[in-house]
């Protein structure tokens, strides 16, 4: 399947590891020049080398703080220096505490609300006159599973989760009539080493092992495994393409299955 992505430029947050990185892989890899950003510098060159070396696309690693306006601005400013555009905006970092309501303290609160949401808000706000300029665009907010599920130790993910899917239906309706579609996508349990770490705390407070906490993970999901980084990125591929061009304003769920809410 063509999905005429050659030549174009996207933005990555969160793009060192996970969902991010095999989302930055799978653009490259269909001829797209990535931009991805993190607050560790070293794994998220590692990423960029890897990307170029892999897909021989443009791949610029630039260190930034999703919680920082400022390093936002630094970010699409580089970009667009080194790139010359941006026609994907894929917002995908988070930084969150995993842990009960009673342990979360209002710095962790705020952290996650910070970083996701209004980093969400602000990497949309800084890319949209750019993509305006270039006749359309694409944004894809990543939220996660815990919006439209209760658990014990994601109180802040549903918070940050279900805001960026409100966030992407109301920015779709103001910016569909400038060529840019804005969508998004809730992760199930999905592998990553955000997961890992989730499951490392599971396993401690039920006194289990790792492997355990693994198998009572996946026990409620119909296809009977996590959900894997690369298959979120196969559909950003779709949303981002132009076969995807009457697309807009959704949340899509790749959960293997395991929601068990209907929504019409």
């Amino acid at each position: 399947m063509d999905l005429s992505l050659e030549g174009k430029i996207a933005i990555v947050t969160g793009g060192s590891k996970g969902i991010g990185r095999a989302t930055a892989m799978a653009l490259a890899q269909e001829g797209v020049d990535v931009a991805i950003c993190a607050r560790g510098l070293e794994e998220l060159e590692e990423a960029a080398a890897e990307i170029r070396a892999k897909t021989g696309r443009r791949a610029l690693a630039v260190r930034a703080d999703m919680g920082d306006p400022a390093d936002i601005k630094s970010l699409v400013a580089a970009t667009m220096a080194e790139l010359g555009g941006v026609d994907i905006l894929v917002n995908n970092a988070v930084n969150s505490t995993a842990a009960p309501f009673m342990e979360l303290a209002d710095e962790d609160w705020m952290n996650h609300i910070n970083v996701k949401v209004m980093g969400y808000v602000r990497c949309s706000r800084e890319v949209i006159p750019h993509m305006r300029a270039r006749g359309g665009g694409r944004i894809i907010n990543i939220g996660g599973m815990a919006a439209r599920s209760a658990n014990t130790l994601t109180n802040s993910n549903g918070v940050t989760n279900s805001a960026v899917s409100n966030i992407a239906k109301n920015l779709s309706d103001q910016v569909a009539a400038d060529g840019i579609l804005v969508n998004c996508i809730h992760p199930g349990t999905t592998r990553t080493p955000r997961q890992d770490m989730l499951l490392e705390r599971q396993a401690r407070d039920a006194n289990i092992t790792v492997a355990e906490a693994t198998k009572r993970a996946v026990s409620h999901i119909p296809i009977g495994r996590m959900v894997e980084s690369e298959e979120i990125a196969d559909l950003v591929l779709f949303l981002v393409s132009n076969r995807a061009s009457a697309i807009t304003g959704q949340t899509i769920a790749v959960e293997g299955g395991a929601g068990r809410g209907m929504h019409y």
